[in-house]
């Protein structure tokens, strides 16, 4: 079992080392999208803020912002790094 949850983690880290994660909107502009980045960034700040230590450490880093930028009419795509 540990030997599997060592696999996973590996994979994990290789994953993202070939691979980031970004927000497309067809018509945005590139500094649309980092407005709206950066809005949605400080609004996860901002919720991260009044939670509980314990619940901050389980939770998803995208909780907020991914639902964020949808709400603005992004989708989340994986850009494989060359």
């Amino acid at each position: 079992m540990m030997l599997r949850l060592a696999a996973l983690a590996c994979a994990a880290v290789l994953l993202q080392a070939c691979a980031s994660i970004a927000y497309v909107k067809p018509g945005a502009s590139l500094e649309q999208v980092r407005q709206d980045t950066k809005a949605c960034q400080d609004y996860q700040l901002r919720q991260l803020a009044t939670m509980s230590d314990d619940r901050v450490e389980n939770m998803d880093r995208d909780e907020f912002e991914k639902p964020c930028m949808e709400a603005r009419g992004y989708r989340q795509v994986m850009i494989r790094n060359r």
